[in-house]
Order: C-alpha cells, then structure tokens, then sequence
C-alpha cells in the first residue's frame, strides 16, 4: 500500500476541482493534491479533437454573459469569436434555417406554431412565478396553461377536430422533450414547480462556443501554474472511502478502519482503488451529484458522518442525463444555413401523449430515438450533425451501427428525403452509464425542499473543524447545471479553506 500526504485533497478534476487548485495556488496555498479517477482532466467537459477540428462531448455552451466569470476568462484570453466582446444580446441570424417538420416531412404552419410558442414562452413566466402554493410537477402545470392560452388565441371551433388538438399537442411534447434537455432531466414531470425559479438565467447570449473547445478553458486557467497544477494532478485515481477516525467521533474504537492507515485521529484517510492511501486534514468532493447518490451510503466510512438531513437532500435532487449523438458524414446534405431540425412527433391523443412523455406502456427498445428533441449541424466541425437527446439513456447500450441506422431513418422522415446517407463515424456521449458521473447535471426534481442545495453544499464540521467540502454544480443554488456554477463553487471552498487556514495559524 503506497501512502500520499497531504493538507488539503481535492476529489475530482472538472472544473470545479481545477478552480479550486488554481485559487489556492494563487494564494500560495500550495499543500494540496489532486485525484481524479479517469484518464484526463474537465469532468463533464469534454473536448475530443477530431481530424481538423474537434467535437464537444459534455458541456459545450457559455451559458449568458453578464457577471459570467467563463466568459469574462474566455473573452480577456480571446478563446470565443470576437462578436461577443460588445453585444450581450442574442445574436439572430435571419439567414439562419430552423426546421420544424412532422413526422412526414410536411412543415407545420408557421403561424399556428408561433402562437404555440408564444403561449408556451408564457407559460414557463408564470411558472417562474410560483413558490408557496402547493407543488404540483412542471409538466403538467405547464401543460395546462399552455392549453389554457391557446384556446384564448384560437378560434372555439379550432379544437372540436381531434386532429387540430393532436398537433397542439405534439408541438407541447416536442417542447417538453427540448425543456428536458435544457434542465437535465427524465421528465418535466419529474421537476419541481416551486423551485423553478431558482435557477439564475444570465443575461447575454445563452450558446456561445470555445472556438477550440472547453479543453481551452482549462490549458488558460492551468497556464499561470502550469509545473505547480501538473506536479499535483494524479490521473486514474479511483477513490473507494473516506475514513474519520472514530475517537474523533467518540466512537468505541474496535475496529476502526481509518487506525488501520494513521494513529493521528485528526487526519482523514482516502483509499483508492490502486492500493494507495492519502492522509490529509481536508478534503474538497468535487463528484458529481449522480456519484454520490450512487455511493453515499458506502463512500463515508463511519457513515454516520453524514447526517441524515443531508442524505435526503442528495437522493431528492434529480440529476438526468443529457447525451449527444455526434453524425459524421463525408460532406453536408443539408442547407448550409442550417440551425435546427426540431422533430414534430404525431399524437393520437392528449392521453396517448402523457403516455409517451410519461414512458407508460412505452417500448424503449423501438422507440428510444423519439427523445431526441433537435438535430443540428456543429459549429467548427462541418461534416457532422448532433442529436441531442434526453428523457432515456437505452440507446447507451446500443452498438454505433444500429444508432446510425436509427437517427438516419429520423432524418429521413422528418426531412422527407429519401437520399439521406447513413454517417461514416459516429461519436456518443455515454454520461449514464458512465460510473465516475451516472449522468450529466442537476435540478430541482418534484418533491425537492428549497434548501436541499445548501444543505448538500454544506461542509462536515467535527469539533467545530471542517474536514470535508463539497463543490460542483450541484452545490450552486442558483447556478447548478452549469460550468460557470461548477467554476465559483471550486472557488467558494478554496477560498474556505484559505481563510480557515489563516485563522488557525
């Protein structure tokens, strides 16, 4: 068994690990290490080069620009397009092609779909509004004011046709399907309606995009430290326990698994999984949420540790899975003005439609693919088209040929083509079934209390001593889902630490 110490470890290097190690080496805290279990750096950033460009497999978006600190970093070190440097606002291409086309390939009527959206876009402002009455889910909520609206700008007799009250419907399914993508979870039924408003939009464009990646990000922050961050990353870390010793926790201490690794009831003791113990005073979490729901009850030995109140709050917050599935082809068959193909999925009925959205009497194996809400070209990588898809995870176990098969067929039909070919590569993101992240990022599911995040952010304190920190998205209350969120919370337990430090010296 190889022994590491250390004052301070950090767990995980996403961005909020990273951000944290660069805010203590800007303060010359430098007694630290950092444990990441896989074989890179970025976490749920993922920049993967390709050919002559590159493809983004997590986070792809600054998400807004006003009191941004990604962006405030990506502009001063000039890694996004220099448009974004004077204008804040949403940059509208008239030139640009969004296609909205059912299932024959036919477009929807352009101005029924703008009444739709407009009623829609109302729906989630008055979402936004509700916070002490009864918490009904998101879904329904906004379902029915959706309706509600629309038979205020329709004509009464537009509903008596069963088809006309089909379509409306399926324009709110795909809606519902984008929405999930949006927020990072199964189903809008399963969010919280009362704690919607929480999540802090940034004002500003909402997809501005690295010109070589968040990988750029990343190499930027590490630059000013580059030989301290290097000397202190360690890669393919798997971390199995943290150990408190029980005679700190006036516990009896026959067979106390931490006195096995150190007598110094102080220290906490991480094991890995490559027979390596790390004695340290502090430990920051920077796993995501989907881990610790996963292994909350195993990873914190004794686990008394963590209190009860906050276990709860770590199994009620949602975490879904947002997944791309990146199509490669020789050369563009599509527009070249190309944003958006948004499929527009037919409905039989308001109640088949919950069925579909609500996955009952669903066969996923058939019918994964109807939760890929859009279909869009990539910005610096021209011969590929992303699927973006959220709500299922089945085709995870897929292989790469029965997914090319399936997402050409899609294209086919809802672009009404039949000379579509089928891609020459593929690249998928697999965030599920992924161990070290069992998903891709969080939000407030139904049922949640409001200060579930706080609680979860909350540091675990023994004899008015903070031994273990918790950073990442899902610790920002209003900025979780994000990598700006990620990024501050680094920060937020870094600077803890440094000021922790300097009171007990």
């Amino acid at each position: 068994m190889k022994t590491l110490e250390t004052q301070v470890a950090i767990i995980g290097g996403g961005i909020s690990g990273v951000s944290c190690a660069i805010e203590l080496l800007n303060n010359d805290l430098e007694e630290f290490l950092i444990f990441e279990a896989t074989e890179r750096i970025g976490g749920r950033c993922f920049t993967v080069p390709y050919e002559d460009g590159f493809l983004e497999m997590g986070a792809q978006f600054i998400h807004g620009q006003v009191d941004n600190p990604i962006f405030k970093i990506a502009i001063k070190n000039d890694l996004i397009e220099e448009i974004y440097k004077n204008s804040t606002a949403e940059i509208d291409d008239p030139s640009k092609l969004i296609v909205f086309n059912d299932w024959n390939g036919n477009q929807i009527d352009e101005k029924l779909l703008n009444w739709a959206q407009f009623c829609l876009y109302e729906s989630y402002s008055l979402a936004r509004l509700q916070s002490e009455n009864e918490d009904p889910n998101l879904g329904e909520f906004i379902y029915n004011n959706y309706i509600r609206l629309m038979k205020e700008k329709l004509e009464p007799n537009f509903f008596e046709k069963s088809e006309n009250l089909n379509l409306i419907n399926s324009i709110y399914q795909w809606n519902f399907k984008w929405e999930c993508m949006y927020n990072g979870c199964a189903s809008m039924f399963e969010m919280s309606l009362n704690n919607f408003s929480k999540y802090k939009k940034l004002e500003g464009c909402q997809i501005i995009e690295f010109k070589k990646g968040y990988q750029s990000l990343f190499e930027t922050l590490i630059e000013k430290h580059k030989k301290n961050f290097s000397q202190r990353i360690n890669l393919n870390y798997e971390l199995k326990n943290i150990l408190i010793c029980q005679k700190l926790l006036n516990f009896k201490i026959d067979g106390c698994r931490h006195c096995e690794y150190s007598h110094n009831e102080n220290k906490i003791v991480l094991l890995f999984s490559n027979e390596t113990a790390v004695i340290c005073d502090r430990v920051v979490c920077t796993m995501s949420l989907g881990y610790l729901k996963e292994n909350i009850d195993d990873l914190f030995v004794p686990n008394l540790i963590i209190c009860e109140e906050k276990k709860k709050s770590v199994k009620r917050m949602g975490f879904g899975t947002v997944n791309k599935i990146i199509l490669i082809y020789d050369k563009p068959f599509w527009d070249k003005n190309l944003e958006d193909i948004y499929s527009i999925w037919p409905t039989e009925s308001t109640e088949k439609m919950y069925e579909s959205l609500k996955h009952d009497n669903f066969d996923l194996e058939s019918r994964w693919s109807e939760d890929i809400c859009t279909i869009c070209p990539t910005l610096y990588q021209k011969n590929a088209l992303i699927a973006w898809i959220a709500g299922n995870h089945y085709h995870e176990r897929l292989t790469n040929e029965q997914v090319k098969v399936e997402c050409t067929k899609i294209l086919k039909k809802f672009l009404g083509r039949d000379d579509i070919p089928q891609p020459v590569d593929i690249k998928r993101s697999n965030w599920n079934s992924n161990k070290f992240f069992k998903g891709s990022y969080s939000y407030y599911a139904y049922g949640t209390s409001s200060n579930d995040i706080q609680r979860i952010a909350e540091p675990i304190k023994i004899k008015n001593k903070t031994l273990i920190h918790f950073a990442g998205e899902a610790t920002h209350e209003s900025f979780y889902s994000t990598v700006h969120g990620a990024y501050l919370t680094g920060i937020r337990e870094a600077n803890r630490i440094i000021s922790e430090t300097n009171k007990s010296s």
